[in-house]
């Protein structure tokens, strides 16, 4: 009796293992998680443009007068001129608040001294008084290197600060003398109304300009990674524009730039999944 309990359990144990093997070989096996695209990032590597602006060129000068041109003018005071600067300009990002890059820049500028010199002339018994009107026209150009630094303040407008390195590629001069009132029955010892009448190179030019660069611009993003810089720009020169006399050139500038934004796509990081 005993044996037949135990022939019938193992029968039975047998049954239920061999069924819940085949339960277990009829599930399928869990399908693996679809991976996940990678997220991809834009990044700037580089901005690369051109500028062009019109310069409020502050001449500083005190009795000023160049030693080689003759002139019987007592000298010369501050005064301004115009010109035009153009240029093409890099900046690198170094942060995202700040960018460093350099400039090549053109400059040109046109400058009239003026200065009228006190007279008085005998006319019959009596005198006149009058004045000798002396001027100077000026143009001069120049070519600078201009690493600057440019900080984000927010909202597209940026400050930006650097230095100005370059030469006086040259400049010319027209001078000449008059008298104030051309109605005076006087001429000058050449017999001429006019006096002093010289033109040509300016001699001397120096070979180094130096000063700092202060201004503040302005970003507005256009189509296709372009964005449009209007700026303005003060630039105090520390070196003179001739060897043998005080003469500075720093020019106030008004201007607008184009830059073009150079991108690299990078795949974002993301924490390992389990």
């Amino acid at each position: 009796m005993t044996h037949r309990l135990l022939a019938v359990l193992a029968v039975l144990s047998l049954g239920t293992g061999s069924a819940l093997a085949q339960e277990s070989l009829s599930k399928e096996r869990p399908k693996p998680a679809p991976k996940k695209a990678p997220v991809l990032i834009s990044k700037r590597v580089m901005s690369v443009g051109a500028h062009a602006s019109y310069g409020i060129m502050m001449n500083g000068v005190s009795a000023f007068k160049l030693p080689s041109v003759p002139s019987c003018c007592p000298g010369y005071e501050s005064t301004s001129g115009s010109g035009m600067v153009f240029g093409a300009e890099i900046a690198i990002p170094m942060s995202e608040t700040i960018d460093i890059g350099g400039r090549l820049v053109y400059q040109s500028s046109s400058t009239d001294f003026t200065a009228a010199e006190p007279i008085t002339v005998r006319a019959g018994n009596g005198v006149l008084v009058s004045a000798i009107n002396h001027s100077f026209k000026t143009t001069t150009s120049f070519l600078m290197i201009e690493p600057v630094a440019s900080f984000k303040l927010g909202g597209g407008l940026s400050m930006m600060a650097g230095l100005r390195v370059g030469t006086t590629l040259g400049g010319t001069y027209d001078q000449q003398e008059s008298l104030a009132d051309p109605s005076i029955p006087y001429d000058f010892s050449s017999g001429s109304g006019l006096n002093n009448v010289k033109a040509g190179d300016i001699p001397n030019t120096s070979g180094l300009q130096a000063g700092v660069l202060l201004g503040v611009r302005y970003g507005v993003a256009l189509s296709g990674g372009l964005s449009l810089m209007p700026e303005v720009t003060y630039s105090p020169m520390f070196t003179d524009v001739v060897t043998d006399a005080s003469w500075t050139i720093s020019p106030l500038r008004i201007g607008v730039g184009i830059l073009f934004d150079i991108m690299s796509t990078e795949t974002a990081s993301t924490p390992i999944q389990p």
